[in-house]
């Protein structure tokens, strides 16, 4: 016999041993599969985290190499050409919609918003940066978007840093520091110098208006799925980029050209479905599985990724002060959203 207090009425009652194991059963056994269920999407969204880094990994590296090859503007519209039409159809295979039509007006006008900060004007930037400073140097730059999201969420929405969140912050920057001055001591030409002074300048100017796009991004995926809320995002960088190379500078078709090659198009055919389709797809599918925090930390060991890629593949000299920079900037994206 077993003394048992009901949760109805908070009284203890008398429970024979099989009516206990049916009680506790009955109880314990949703909690069970509630808790076996919440651990199985946060696994699954770390590993959707993971797979982020590993495509904006590959993405920098070929966009830095087109970027060099027919310029960066050329690299940043055409892809997003190549990205929407598979958008639409992973739109339509894992959500039943071709393009979702049942959304308020405000939430077209932040995805759109979000696609044109992001995709357009915060991605060509990065690609030229990635030209003039280096792929891994300005993704250890990039790692500022969470600092920068953490800094506009207090003042935008009164959410009050902790001292661990400030700690972390306070690393980030540091480590970015330290990569940023380790590479000046890297001395080259006047030009070069001017280049990479220009390419830190577009990779810390990128990695606050991504936490611009990203906030807008997460305020609408409430209300659309989150391939549909890339898809959107598609659309409006798409829009900005027609806009800016058909109308203003009227580029447009030198852009299409530069990409006759078929070598060039088919390496930018395979960034555009890595990054735009499939990173930003898994990125935005991620935060819906595990806190936002989480996944924007694994998203940021994209640095640690191409360090060996600088190391052997493209031979180039990693300073001491660069490599500490790079994990100490990890560490401190971390610390700032593992604490929160």
């Amino acid at each position: 016999m077993y003394l048992f207090p009901l949760p109805t009425t908070g009284t203890l009652h008398i429970l024979s041993a099989s009516d206990f194991l049916h009680y506790r059963a009955v109880t314990i056994l949703p909690l069970v599969i509630w808790s076996f269920a919440m651990d199985r999407n946060l696994i699954i969204g770390q590993l959707l985290g993971l797979l982020t880094a590993v495509c904006w990994a590959q993405n920098s590296l070929v966009y830095r190499h087109l970027g060099a090859k027919v310029g960066s503007d050329a690299v940043a519209h055409v892809r997003m050409w190549i990205a929407l039409p598979a958008v639409i159809l992973l739109a339509y295979f894992t959500e039943g919609t071709f393009f979702p039509t049942n959304l308020s007006s405000q939430t077209y006008l932040v995805l759109f918003a979000s696609g044109a900060i992001g995709y357009f004007i915060t991605d060509m930037m990065l690609f030229h940066a990635y030209v003039w400073l280096g792929a891994r140097e300005s993704m250890v730059i990039m790692t500022l978007s969470p600092v920068a999201t953490a800094i506009f969420s207090y003042f935008l929405f009164a959410e009050r840093l902790k001292p661990m969140q400030i700690l972390g912050i306070s690393l980030t920057i540091l480590g970015v520091i330290s990569m940023v001055v380790g590479g000046m001591r890297i001395k080259g030409e006047a030009s070069e110098e001017k280049q990479k002074a220009k390419g830190m300048l577009f990779a810390i100017l990128a990695s606050i208006l991504q936490s611009i796009s990203f906030l807008l991004a997460k305020y609408a995926l409430d209300s659309t799925g989150p391939v549909s809320t890339n898809l959107l995002r598609n659309v409006g960088g798409l829009m900005a980029f027609i806009l800016y190379s058909f109308i203003i500078k009227r580029n447009a078709k030198a852009h299409f050209a530069a990409f006759k090659n078929p070598k060039l198009l088919f390496l930018l055919f395979m960034a555009a479905m890595i990054g735009p389709v499939l990173g930003m797809s898994s990125q935005m599918k991620a935060f819906t599985l595990a806190p936002v925090g989480i996944v924007t930390t694994i998203t940021q060991t994209t640095p640690i990724l191409l360090l060996p890629i600088d190391k052997f593949i493209l031979k180039k000299k990693i300073t001491a002060s660069s490599l500490l920079g790079t994990f100490v900037s990890i560490i401190g994206v971390a610390i700032l959203f593992l604490a929160a």
